[in-house]
């Protein structure tokens, strides 16, 4: 976080100056749930400037409304990190409709779980049909473990949530496929052209894990999405009785 020292005038007719002493955040990991919802709604064009700066700096929108344009203008040049989607292993709203975020790093999360949730997410991402982003939502907000048949029940909740919540879930999922370039470089390559590494779907995932494997899907889905997207250290295929023998040595 950044200090910052704003200078108002509290009444234009009158020749007084107050002063706050504030922070804006340097990057995505330091804002707040509230804060990245309304960080999210930039993406949107859903938020007005004097909204976000009330929210990123925490301060009353009143005071926001006397500033100058030309303070506006800096404050909103300040939020740098916004123009960039930094790597990000968790979920900042830890809950959405009563169902709870996965753990930070995706931890225990099955290769099952990850594949319909990328699938919602490239459908939603093509088509911005609402019905996909809560089901995107519910893969990965929930309540049990994950199973394909509960999808649909906790999808017809979660829609009913404010669409800027949900947004906000779209955006935190953006950061974190960032991240997966960083964790996973085996599978994910790191592209300098962001459209480039949108092209790289689940399938495209799924086929350079199992290849010939296509009878033993049921069995990976089960597995652990992190020991299954690690694969191993030379990049060779490996099959699931091995990422079991490898996730019980990593319990010991």
């Amino acid at each position: 976080m950044t200090p910052l020292e704003i200078h108002y005038r509290p009444f234009s007719a009158l020749n007084f100056i107050r002063k706050i002493h504030t922070s804006y955040p340097d990057s995505w990991k330091e804002l707040t749930p509230s804060q990245f919802i309304s960080a999210s709604c930039v993406f949107k064009e859903s938020i007005t400037d004097d909204h976000l700066i009330s929210s990123l700096l925490n301060i009353n929108k009143t005071i926001v409304s006397k500033l100058l344009k030309y303070q506006k203008l800096k404050i909103i040049e300040s939020f740098v990190f916004l123009k960039t989607f930094t790597p990000c292993y968790e979920f900042f709203l830890p809950h959405i409709a009563g169902f709870n975020s996965p753990k930070p790093r995706l931890k225990d999360e099955t290769f099952g779980c990850f594949i319909f949730a990328e699938t919602y997410f490239e459908r939603y991402t093509a088509t911005s049909e609402p019905e996909f982003l809560s089901k995107f939502i519910a893969c990965l907000y929930r309540d049990c473990e994950f199973k394909e048949s509960g999808i649909t029940d906790r999808a017809r909740i979660i829609a009913k949530q404010p669409a800027i919540n949900q947004e906000a879930v779209y955006i935190n999922y953006i950061l974190i496929r960032e991240w997966y370039t960083l964790e996973y470089p085996l599978v994910f390559q790191p592209a300098e052209d962001l459209s480039k590494r949108e092209k790289l779907t689940w399938l495209d995932v799924y086929d350079i894990l199992l290849g010939d494997d296509i009878d033993k899907e049921e069995e990976y889905a089960k597995l652990p999405m992190s020991n299954t997207l690690n694969s191993t250290p030379d990049g060779q295929r490996i099959h699931p009785g091995d990422l079991l023998v490898y996730q019980w040595q990593a319990d010991q």
